[in-house]
């Protein structure tokens, strides 16, 4: 088996605003080949950006707003990107995925993806604040993963797009 350091992700040495692009672009496509754990191995050995929370966030936005990058504008790959760039320091950055708790049974099952640091969360979804949200996996960048069974789960949310990109903020005219 390769050493950690060696089975980091490509786009090493990229301008920050330009590896947030490409790491958007690729992702998805690197998230069909292999299970979300090895995924976020790679992320948590990757090197780390040299961008704060703002900073990650608005490069992030300007990319998602671009034509054919649209439909990819999701808590999950936000979070992802959080995840990929963020440097945590000596903090516990964790990536949690979770489930909105139906309040029918016709009710469709909406995932979350969002990023804490030191267990206060960067990006929550609002049903986590509102105690609706039952959390399915975790991946912490100091401790790896919570369960296999989850991941297979969180995983499997992106591939049958659970998660529903966010509306579009009205444009200004």
């Amino acid at each position: 088996m390769k050493p950690l350091s060696t089975i980091a992700l490509k786009g090493r040495g990229l301008p920050l605003w330009l590896a947030v692009g490409h790491f958007i672009f690729r992702a998805p496509a690197r998230l069909k080949r292999m299970d979300l754990p090895l995924f976020l191995l790679r992320l948590s050995v990757s090197p780390r950006g040299r961008g704060d929370y703002a900073r990650i966030e608005r490069l992030t936005r300007r990319w998602l707003r671009l034509p054919g990058l649209q439909g990819r504008n999701t808590c999950y790959l936000r979070s992802l990107v959080l995840f990929r760039f963020l440097d945590p320091g000596d903090a516990d950055l964790c990536l949690h995925f979770g489930i909105d708790e139906p309040e029918s049974p016709e009710e469709r099952l909406h995932g979350h993806a969002w990023v804490s640091l030191d267990r206060i969360g960067l990006n929550p979804p609002p049903s986590a604040l509102q105690g609706r949200l039952r959390e399915i996996y975790r991946f912490s960048f100091l401790n790896g993963g919570s369960s296999t069974s989850g991941a297979k789960f969180a995983g499997a949310m992106f591939q049958n797009d659970v998660l529903y990109p966010e509306p579009e903020p009205p444009k200004r005219v």
